[in-house]
């Protein structure tokens, strides 16, 4: 288990949180409330300034992105506000995020990008379905 040392902070804050990792059956670390308090509800709480802070490219994520294959199949896992979705027409781009708030803030900037809410680590693709 790991401690976290109590600062003072208010309930909105981590600190003074104990959080013990538990496993489902399968062995596998099951999301635990702490996880889902401070850190997914913070990136929905945060989203309209976490987008306005990622707003350009990286040059190299920009650059592999137009060197791919015409009509590639490409999963933008974690897109956030879905800066990379448009950087290339020539590729199916499909975007999913943890936060439904950074989901719909990509939704605003192009009415076309195909985006959902999703778990990085659920994600509901068939194996082989996405190039990218």
């Amino acid at each position: 288990m790991e401690e976290f040392k109590d600062n003072g902070g208010d309930e909105n804050d981590a600190e003074g949180i104990k959080v013990e990792e538990e496993k489902n059956e399968t062995g596998e670390t099951k999301l635990s409330d702490w996880e889902k308090k401070y850190v997914y509800k913070t990136y929905d709480k945060i989203a309209p300034h976490f987008s306005s802070t990622r707003y350009k490219a990286w040059p190299k994520i920009e650059a592999f992105l137009k060197e791919l294959p015409q009509h590639s199949i490409v999963a933008d896992i974690g897109c956030g506000n879905g800066k990379y979705l448009g950087v290339n027409p020539d590729l199916i781009m499909i975007g999913s995020d943890r936060s439904a708030n950074l989901v719909e803030i990509c939704k605003e900037r192009d009415g076309n990008f195909e985006v959902f809410p999703a778990d990085g680590l659920k994600l509901p693709f068939r194996n082989g379905a996405v190039e990218w």
